[in-house]
């Protein structure tokens, strides 16, 4: 009996991607195992990215454009996963595997046959990805997570834990809400060191890397994390370039709590989430925590 090929669909919410989209073109069309679709869903930009876009889809069968329009900013957290689910729409129905990936990543051209690799290994591995490497003073560092986390610029989920875990949550934090729920209810997620994806943006750092921390600790606020946790993650990230910015996490929860912003209500999945963190903070899952800098 012949072997069914893999099939997947991406999901790309783009903004003012114009200087990184050549790269991050080549790097998909390059693929071993090509998408079966990509979706790529233009938020609006007002450089050249549709320009781009258009171009590349009437050359390239497999990328579908979708243009939205009409007022308002352009915004981090759950925007981002409202632009998602828009763009899963026009995703081919029975697909293996569901890709969100950003704009500005390359990957290295085996990168899915690898990932599929991982998950035909591990029936309960639904969620994944490699890590994450940004350029700093002409270095590819890693970015810190712990194993288990996979970040919400590029996650490839197996459709089952997609559809058990209701897809995106609309709030900020739900690329961590995503992975939780799904350990939850039984599922694995990992994040792989020996698969580099290059992110040519630094995490964080579109509007500046304080803007992006006080982001992150927003979603801290609206995930309901401990706040013990939420200290711990400021002073870690300050410990990597740009160094001590990571405080700034600690200015967005106190904004967002001011502020009244909405908050994970599901309690199971609070519970849970909770109970990770502390987990972390007690040394327990230490030995998933890269704490020196890692580079290529």
């Amino acid at each position: 009996m012949t072997k069914q090929p893999v099939t997947y669909a991406i999901v790309t919410p783009a903004h003012n991607e114009a200087h990184f989209l050549p790269a991050v073109i080549a790097s998909l069309t390059a693929q071993t195992i090509p998408p079966t679709a990509w979706v790529i869903v233009n938020d609006r930009s007002t450089d050249h990215t549709a320009e781009i876009l258009d171009r590349e889809a009437r050359k390239k069968g497999f990328i579908k454009v979708v243009h939205r329009s009409g007022k308002g900013d352009h915004v981090l957290g759950s925007h981002v996963s409202e632009v998602v689910k828009e763009g899963l729409h026009y995703v081919p129905p029975q697909m293996d595997y569901i890709v969100k990936m950003d704009a500005d990543l390359v990957l290295p051209e085996d990168y899915f046959e690898q990932i599929f690799k991982l998950f035909q290994d591990d029936s309960r591995l639904g969620i994944a990805a490699g890590k994450m490497y940004t350029q700093y003073r002409r270095r590819w560092i890693m970015e810190r997570y712990p194993d288990f986390h996979v970040p919400g610029l590029c996650k490839t989920y197996r459709k089952a834990c997609f559809d058990q875990i209701g897809g995106l949550y609309s709030l900020y934090g739900w690329d961590i809400l995503d992975c939780t729920k799904a350990r939850m209810l039984g599922w694995t997620t990992a994040s792989f060191s020996k698969l580099a994806i290059r992110h040519l943006r630094m995490m964080g750092s579109k509007g500046g890397m304080p803007k992006g921390h006080i982001g992150h600790g927003r979603g801290m606020w609206a995930t309901n994390a401990h706040p013990l946790f939420v200290l711990g993650r400021a002073l870690y990230r300050s410990l990597e370039p740009p160094y001590l910015t990571g405080l700034f996490i600690i200015l967005g929860y106190v904004i967002a709590r001011r502020r009244g912003e909405p908050q994970l209500q599901d309690r199971a999945l609070v519970h849970y989430l909770r109970k990770e963190q502390l987990s972390r903070l007690m040394g327990r899952k230490l030995k998933e925590e890269s704490l020196r800098i890692k580079s290529l």
